[in-house]
């Protein structure tokens, strides 16, 4: 088989051992309360694969050591949070669920709300915002007079990534697989190229902060968590451990206000985690509420809400007393039959490597590209995806083969300095990124890996001077905004690991 044969060829990648395993689960459960278990080890493997080839580290090692110090390591914890909580959403996702707040929750919260004309809604693991995007529309279409209420909807996340494109707001098809969210697109999205914008009101009635759930800031008015009449967090708790998951039950009960909601994941459903709450049953689905009357278990489960063994899921649970409230007249959606369209497959493998489906890019990619490659960005993007599979080898090739169908082929470079670095390949690290800033000299994330890359090779001046450039690029601008091209980095976290670095690269310069 020739070399050329090879890359076409997706193959399999190479897992972790199972001493990276360990040491990575555990550093992930006592970092960020994140639990791998064996089930899960494709999903740490994938998440840590990924945010090691966003990195200038030349093994797993060195990067392992650099993520136990917390002075320089900051940009690659966030990475790696980021890989490792990759979580896909769409619209309206779950219509039963969708269906117990549209026709019986939401009616009763504003009939209660109504002489306040207030709301306070919070979705907890917003991933790319499409779920408080759906409470905000479906809000819109329940309340005539929604601009007259003082409505608050907050989207929090771990994962700044997520939170970056939950902001922008735009979308591709695989958002509106339900069928609500086909009807209602023609009224709230319009379409840009192949893809579709949230209107400007919608937008607007949305808040994003990222917030860890399994941190102690919440309820609390600094993280604005209290007194909320409505909280979504479905299929989050099952990345946490069973204490942690105790723990954040708890805190939703104290964050809600009385007669206040919870809605969680159909997996995460257990009569002894939300034991303080009351369960009501709908249609296809489970909601909990804050109503001072906790869920009664039979007197034989004593021992086990004493213990500290992992609580039992149960499909049906013993049926309280239903709500029975009629809901509002409110306006029909408009039943538009969804418009037949091409998907452009580029796009959809953009889509599936941010949700770091990097296999499944690979291999719609490699379609596309089997009677050779024609197109840089294809090329690039392939490129990319074996470097999160950790392919040097094939990541260099599609690289490469972008860069001779463009000669400034910006993304491609930058994927071939890391890849190179990666291989040992110092040097010629070192050239490609040196590129990047030829193409773009406003590329932050370039000036700074070029940094990183000086310094390992043993360039300090020339390191210094790197950070330096990055460092005047980041002034001026918003604390909070978001640097181009580092996957959710913010100004402000940027420019601090910049100043410490040029602290302890100074130190070592001066010794």
């Amino acid at each position: 088989m020739t070399a050329l044969e090879r890359v076409h060829k997706p193959g399999d990648t190479q897992p972790l051992g199972y001493g990276d395993y360990m040491r990575f689960s555990k550093l992930a459960e006592e970092r960020f309360g994140l639990r791998f278990s064996q089930k899960r080890r494709a999903e740490l493997e994938r998440g840590v694969k990924q945010a090691f080839a966003a990195s200038t580290c030349t093994d797993l090692d060195e990067y392992y050591d650099l993520l136990q110090d917390s002075e320089s390591s900051a940009i690659h914890t966030e990475r790696l949070i980021n890989a490792l909580t990759v979580s896909e959403t769409h619209f309206f996702r779950d219509e039963s669920q969708f269906a117990a707040l549209r026709e019986q929750v939401l009616p009763q919260i504003i009939e209660r709300q109504r002489s306040l004309r207030t709301l306070r809604i919070w979705s907890a693991g917003c991933a790319s915002g499409e779920e408080p995007y759906s409470i905000a529309i479906l809000l819109r279409e329940l309340l005539p007079d929604v601009d007259d209420w003082a409505i608050t909807i907050l989207a929090t996340d771990l994962n700044t990534e997520a939170l970056a494109r939950a902001r922008k707001a735009i979308y591709g098809n695989w958002a509106f697989r339900e069928e609500q969210a086909k009807q209602l697109r023609p009224r709230y999205f319009r379409k840009v190229e192949n893809r579709y914008e949230l209107d400007q009101k919608v937008r607007r009635m949305v808040t994003f902060a990222q917030l860890n759930l399994a941190a102690d800031t919440y309820p609390a008015y600094e993280t604005n968590t209290t007194f909320m009449n409505l909280i979504l967090c479905r299929n989050v708790t099952i990345y946490f451990t069973e204490e942690i998951t105790q723990r954040i039950a708890d805190r939703f009960y104290d964050a809600l206000a009385d007669g206040g909601w919870l809605v969680v994941g159909h997996s995460e459903h257990s009569l002894v985690t939300y034991r303080r709450f009351q369960a009501h049953n709908f249609p296809g689905a489970i909601l909990y509420q804050r109503s001072g009357r906790a869920t009664e278990l039979p007197k034989s489960w004593d021992w086990f809400i004493k213990s500290k063994r992992a609580p039992v899921s149960i499909e049906k649970p013993a049926r309280p007393p239903s709500i029975d409230i009629q809901p509002p007249a409110r306006p029909s959606p408009i039943a538009i039959p969804a418009e037949e369209e091409k998907v452009d497959p580029l796009e959809q493998a953009r889509e599936l490597l941010d949700y770091g489906h990097s296999e499944q890019t690979r291999d719609l990619l490699l379609e596309l590209v089997k009677d050779g490659p024609r197109h840089a960005p294809t090329c690039a993007l392939l490129g990319q995806a074996y470097a999160n599979l950790g392919c040097w080898e094939e990541a260099e090739h599609w690289c490469r083969e972008a860069i001779k169908l463009n000669k400034l082929a910006l993304d491609a470079y930058y994927t071939l300095a890391l890849v190179l670095q990666h291989q040992g390949q110092h040097e010629q690290a070192i050239d490609a990124m040196k590129k990047v800033v030829y193409i773009d000299r406003h590329h932050v994330p370039a000036h700074f890996g070029l940094a990183d890359l000086y310094h390992s090779n043993g360039q300090l001046s020339r390191a210094l001077k790197s950070l330096d450039n990055a460092r005047r690029l980041l002034e001026g601008l918003s604390e909070d905004a978001l640097v181009s091209g580092t996957e959710g980095i913010t100004v402000g976290r940027l420019r601090d690991v910049i100043v410490r670095q040029q602290q302890q690269w100074g130190a070592e310069a001066a010794s």
